[in-house]
């Protein structure tokens, strides 16, 4: 029987911290500390929110701090037309009859995606990553209104509160032809952060 192993959570950090300024940036230790203790109440506070000067590494800290840390990453450049969850996600393109999905939603669908155990077939394996942390950076999120393009996520990731692992909320995604909407999952595994 394999065992798990324990992590040091303080040793973790500092390996992340020691990674961050080999890399050749420096964050305090009380920096890296907050956004790691922000991240770790996302079922309280569903969004961790980077304020602060241009050029002082808000988007940067996320990127490092899940590189470093073995996170499963994607950094998205909010518009300034943003203004559903279609302009993040994708939306249905009725010329083309097909949906057209953003790198976003390819990321949240993989990042539910669960491992097929037992299987013999090495492509029911390749993209699985529901036992995985995921980090969904939203960068320059004050660019278009938040509340238009985020906020059936944030009501949804407010549900997750409490939730059953079995009744975990879900955000529909509308594909358009008359294809019943994909539901997706917002699993504990998914953290969202968020710069200004």
């Amino acid at each position: 029987r394999l065992q798990k192993a324990t992590i040091n959570e303080l040793d973790w950090l500092e390996a992340i911290r020691l990674g961050i300024d080999n890399h050749g940036l420096h964050f305090s230790h009380r920096i890296l500390c907050a956004f790691h203790t922000a991240l770790k109440i996302a079922e309280w506070s569903p969004l961790t929110v980077l304020a602060g000067v241009s050029g002082t590494g808000k988007s940067e800290l996320p990127k490092l701090y899940s590189r470093f840390g073995g996170i499963n990453f994607i950094s998205v450049p909010v518009q300034p037309n943003w203004d559903s969850q279609e302009s993040m996600l994708g939306y249905f393109n009725s010329i083309s009859n097909s949906y057209e999905a953003q790198p976003m939603l390819n990321f949240l669908v993989q990042s539910r995606e669960k491992l097929v155990k037992g299987s013999d077939n090495p492509e029911d394996n390749y993209n699985g990553l529901d036992d995985t942390v995921s980090l969904v950076l939203l960068d320059e999120m004050n660019l278009a209104h938040v509340e238009l393009y985020f906020a059936d996520f944030l009501s949804k990731l407010e549900q997750r509160r409490g939730a059953k692992s079995s009744e975990l909320p879900y955000i529909d995604i509308n594909l358009g032809s008359d294809i019943p909407p994909y539901k997706l999952s917002l699993g504990r595994n998914l953290l969202f952060a968020g710069t200004m």
